[in-house]
């Protein structure tokens, strides 16, 4: 009995001490620590914040694909935003030879607007420099002229004639040996004119890869790329994941990025992919055939489509092949299965690739992770690339030399737009090849003038528009009918066209049927009514749909002779003999390429 009744006081107290802990631990959370804690608002939501994505392009000083026949440009609806101020993370690689090349824009068509592409740690090909691309204006958009490497110590770029097109690039007949690489031809300038250099099989080198010369696109001109080695994948540095800022993020005064998520370079030929149009690579989930569509292709069809040439996929290939045949066609098979199962394909964001391989053992979680921390990478003693700790101070001054690339960047946008080409001072003997294409002057103009010019279906209206102007020969069918009909009266037949802009009027028009010229006018007119209903951010999004941008023919430029501009010198400069990995120089330059010895199969063109 003692029991029964004390059972009930027992729950009593104990519930009156748990509310009691309850309220004062609710009035704890409730009440701020600090008078800061008390104002300070909530989190931004995820959307808000800066995005980091596991799929996206490489920066193109990272890696190029080689485009071996002139391709239609990428052409972006709106303006780049400004420039990111970048910090680089605390953790860099060891050694002097690593060069940090800072991030840019780029357009992304499945979200509809620009992307980041960070910056990288790069150790630059021996003896030679990078010149980094930019956005140009043309009618339509903005176009994108792709950066390149040239020689080292080099004071001017030539800007040539556009090449003549060579279909013949498979290569002559099977390897000579298995380690062998095909080499696909180009067309040399040599004394006023320009040479069929032939294709040839050059020894393969391990550790390196080989670019061939090619030619870039540019709106003054077409440049020559010298062939050069480059270092293989895993020894050209650290290559950051890239980023999507929400609109206004980046725009706040004083705003820096410091990027941290490392893309795993072994796990980026999983999926590897080649946008010639863009000349850029492209990694992650592009299985759709939507992006077939738009031009971005495995990087194994350069050897079936064969409009642009993957070194890198060939080193591979030929590095691979030997101790696995089946090597290419297992890439083959496991592209057409991600392709027909979703499930198989990468994530398109750190954030949800960590949520996936957080379901998955420990054991297997390095096998899908293409985005890490670069903690985690610095920290790993397997790594081929050693890493050091870096304070504050050599953040800053590794930025602040960053921005000698954004200034040569628009240095070389300028010198080769059409109002610089005007100011430079060319040989007596060229005088007469500055001018541009008409199209390059209407992007030339300032810029209040050059916004109507950036949407592209605005122009398309705007090239209907002298079937307006065409009104007053309308009349002139029914004139040859009504021939007794004296010129005064034929000038009333002409000023309806003034009053048929309203609706009423056209009606009324309609039920004249004995002047068939004002049926025509009547399907003209619409068009004329559809100029003030679609404003120009309308256009845009008309203009550049999600995975359908916009292309353009390669640009057309009269330049007859060769002209050429002296430069400033390129900050980024590639080092030989470097201590460690990089000691050792790279191997010597092909025979074949030199102009002397263009070939057994060399043609003037």
């Amino acid at each position: 009995m003692h029991q029964y009744s004390s059972r009930p006081a027992r729950w009593a107290i104990a519930l009156l001490a748990m509310t009691s802990l309850g309220g004062l631990s609710s009035a704890a959370v409730a009440q701020p620590s600090s008078p800061e804690q008390q104002y300070a608002p909530p989190a931004l939501p995820n959307q808000e914040q800066p995005e980091v994505l596991s799929r996206g392009p490489v920066h193109e000083a990272f890696a190029e694909p080689v485009n071996i026949q002139l391709q239609a440009g990428l052409v972006a609806p709106d303006r780049p935003p400004p420039n990111i101020e970048e910090l680089p993370p605390e953790e860099r690689p060891q050694g002097q030879q690593f060069v940090w090349i800072p991030g840019y824009w780029s357009w992304d068509a499945d979200r509809h607007g620009y992307i980041w592409v960070s910056a990288c740690w790069r150790v630059a090909p021996p003896r030679m420099s990078w010149v980094p691309g930019y956005w140009s204006p043309v009618s339509g958009g903005w176009e994108w002229v792709a950066g390149f490497w040239t020689p080292a110590g080099a004071q001017e770029i030539e800007y040539l004639p556009a090449p003549p097109t060579d279909d013949d690039v498979e290569p002559l007949g099977p390897p000579p040996s298995e380690d062998t690489i095909w080499v696909p031809p180009c067309m040399y300038w040599v004394q006023g004119q320009y040479v069929r250099r032939g294709g040839y099989w050059l020894a393969a080198q391990p550790n390196w890869v080989w670019v061939p010369s090619h030619y870039l696109v540019t709106p003054r001109g077409y440049i020559f790329a010298a062939g050069h080695w480059d270092y293989s994948l895993e020894r050209r540095g650290v290559l950051f994941a890239p980023i999507y800022f929400p609109a206004g993020y980046y725009g706040r005064s004083g705003y820096t990025f410091s990027p941290s998520i490392v893309i795993d370079v072994g796990l980026l030929r999983v999926s590897l992919f080649a946008y010639p149009r863009y000349s850029h690579y492209y990694f992650g989930d592009y299985y759709d055939d939507a992006y077939l569509r738009v031009g971005i292709y495995p990087w194994f069809d350069s050897r079936q489509r064969h409009s642009w040439y993957d070194p890198i996929y060939e080193h591979d290939r030929w590095q691979n092949h030997r101790s696995e045949p089946r090597w290419e066609q297992r890439g083959r098979d496991d592209y057409n299965r991600r392709r027909g199962d979703k499930d198989l394909r990468p994530a398109r964001t750190f954030r949800e690739q960590e949520s996936r391989t957080a379901k998955l053992p420990e054991s297997q979680r390095r096998a899908f992770q293409v985005a890490q921390q670069i903690t985690a990478v610095a920290s790993r003693r397997e790594t081929p690339i050693k890493f050091e700790r870096i304070n504050t101070d050599a953040r800053q001054k590794i930025s602040k030399q960053a921005n000698a690339v954004h200034t040569f960047r628009d240095e070389r946008s300028r010198w080769e737009s059409e109002a610089d080409t005007k100011t430079v001072k060319p040989s007596k003997e060229h005088k007469a090849t500055v001018t541009q294409p008409a199209e390059r002057r209407e992007t030339d103009q300032p810029s209040r003038e050059r916004r109507p010019a950036v949407t592209q279906p605005a122009e398309r209206r705007e090239t209907v528009q002298p079937q307006a102007e065409r009104k007053p020969s309308a009349p002139t069918q029914a004139e040859r009918r009504e021939t007794v009909q004296p010129p005064a009266e034929r000038r009333e037949t002409v000023q309806p066209q003034a009053e048929r802009k309203p609706s009423a009027p056209t009606q009324a028009e309609r039920r004249e049927t004995v002047q068939p010229p004002a049926e025509r006018r009547e399907t003209v007119q619409p068009q004329a009514e559809r100029k003030p209903a679609a404003p120009p951010q309308a256009e845009r999004r008309e203009a550049a749909k999600p995975r359908d941008p916009a292309f353009v023919p390669p640009r057309e430029t009269r330049v007859s002779q060769p002209e050429r501009v002296r430069i400033p010198a390129p900050p980024v400069v590639g080092r030989s003999g470097a201590p460690g990995l990089f000691q050792k120089g790279p191997p010597s330059r092909p025979t074949d390429e030199d102009r002397e010895n263009k070939g057994k199969d060399s043609r003037k063109k």
